[in-house]
């Protein structure tokens, strides 16, 4: 691991403004990033207007998130989320780790350890010969594992199209096939699959991507980032990205993960009222280039 730590401070705010009031709102929210190995949570703040109480708790995969319930009329509901956070990059994990071979991974589809990262969900299960797909984009290095999954990194990010708003969250491994564009969830999902479909372990990641340090940008989207993380023995989980395959692994922070997006999404949540409603989502990202930097770079972005 490198000795220099990326450090974030992230404000993710989400409005729901309602024509009518509404007399009752429930929500969980995966909002608060992981505490781990690669990734250091210095600092965390949730708040909620209305006030309300709010109750934390860990699902089954160990992801924290909060549970509110508010039973009295409001126009306007507000979640903010206040993280710092310390990213190790994790490239230097490659220059340690011993290569890993086909014969290396083919035990982990009978360990149990493994099975909720290796069966089909509803997002990831396709009709397709993903086999013969792969075949026909070229590009693939098969002589091991990890080789596998850069290259299938950098093929994906090629051939499938980034278009935000093309689809659903809801939206299949098999309609993206058909569509050949998409954005970060589905081309991770599409990843997945194929992963899987080796006998690969593979998690989806949802969480935050820091882009062009430096560069401030405007706000284009209203998602978070997804990625995956894939299993290899020796290497351990280590994330590819096939949306941004030329980010350090240090630009990203991870709030949760799970099978696909369906275990992670970063709020879900019911409300009790007539009338239209609006939804307006904001993240910003400070950067210190390293630990212990005076310069800070900020970055206003809603990823996708």
């Amino acid at each position: 691991m490198t000795d220099s730590p990326y450090q974030f401070t992230i404000i993710h705010t989400t409005i729901y403004s309602y024509v009518s009031p509404r007399q009752s709102s429930v929500m969980v929210l995966w909002m608060k990033p992981r505490h781990n190995e690669y990734q250091t949570l210095v600092e965390y703040e949730l708040r909620v207007n209305p006030d309300t109480f709010i109750a934390q708790d860990t699902d089954y995969f160990g992801n924290v998130h909060h549970l509110f319930d508010l039973h009295r009329p409001h126009s306007h509901l507000t979640v903010s989320s206040i993280a710092k956070v310390q990213v190790l990059d994790r490239t230097e994990v490659l220059n340690i780790s011993p290569p890993c071979t086909w014969s290396d991974v083919y035990p982990l589809e009978s360990s149990i350890k493994y099975w909720d990262f290796l069966q089909p969900t509803d997002l990831t299960t396709t009709k397709v010969d993903l086999d013969q797909w792969l075949s026909e984009q070229g590009g693939i290095d098969y002589s091991d594992p990890f080789a596998f999954l850069k290259s299938l990194e950098r093929r994906l990010s090629e051939v499938i199209e980034y278009r935000p708003g093309s689809t659903t969250i809801d939206t299949t491994v098999d309609e993206l096939l058909r569509r050949h564009e998409g954005v970060c969830q589905d081309i991770s999902q599409l990843m997945i699959a194929i992963a899987r479909s080796r006998g690969i372990p593979a998690r989806y990641m949802m969480g935050y991507l820091y882009e062009n340090p430096g560069e401030i940008r405007r706000i284009v989207d209203n998602a978070t980032h997804a990625w995956v993380e894939c299993f290899l023995p020796e290497f351990g989980w280590y994330p590819f990205d096939p949306t941004n395959p030329d980010t350090p692994s240090g630009s990203r922070v991870n709030i949760a993960y799970g099978r696909d997006y369906r275990d992670v999404p970063p709020t879900k949540g019911v409300s009790i009222g007539d009338g239209d409603a609006t939804m307006d989502v904001n993240v910003s990202v400070f950067r210190d280039e390293y630990l212990g930097s005076t310069q800070v770079q900020e970055q206003s972005v809603m990823f996708s």
